[in-house]
């Protein structure tokens, strides 16, 4: 089973690269900078959502049923448990101080609900959900490392 992600990874991550690094080169020929801007915006914002990005990763296991509601559970008790800067309004008045204070406890405390949602949810998964989750994950980072490292013999990033 462990073959068969690895392999499905490997070849969705060759597939995708390919496909984006071609249509960035065609947008840069073509002289349309708008789609290659757009794209780029597209992978920045996939940055910023790294506990989208985990969720993802984990929702890709065989969870049973029953883990998939309790993954499911905690990401909502998570998420009503963030701050919302947004009650510092009211119909009539706005209270600068509250938004700050509320926009900070959520900036400030994101690390630490992002880390209690994952050790919840990691107790969730069995052993071998464990091993593969650890194996997507390293997949993505020596992705992530391969990128942009497209070299051969003759050519390495355009140079020779």
């Amino acid at each position: 089973m462990n073959k068969k992600i690895i392999l499905s990874l490997t070849a969705t991550a060759l597939l995708a690269t390919s496909l984006l690094a071609f249509n960035g080169q065609s947008q840069m020929q073509q002289g349309k900078s708008q789609g290659y801007k757009q794209s780029k915006m597209m992978m920045q914002g996939q940055r910023h959502k790294g506990g989208f990005m985990f969720m993802k990763m984990v929702m890709k296991l065989d969870l049973t049923s029953e883990q998939r509601t309790e993954v499911i559970a905690i990401v909502k008790k998570n998420v009503k448990s963030m701050p919302n800067p947004h009650e510092a309004f009211t119909d009539t008045v706005f209270d600068k101080k509250e938004f700050i204070k509320l926009a900070n406890e959520r900036r400030n405390g994101k690390i630490e609900r992002k880390a209690d949602m994952i050790e919840k949810i990691y107790a969730v998964l069995n052993a071998s959900q464990r091993k593969d989750l650890k194996t997507i994950l390293d997949m993505r980072s020596i992705m992530k490392k391969n990128k942009g490292m497209n070299c051969n013999a003759k050519n390495c990033n355009g140079r020779r």
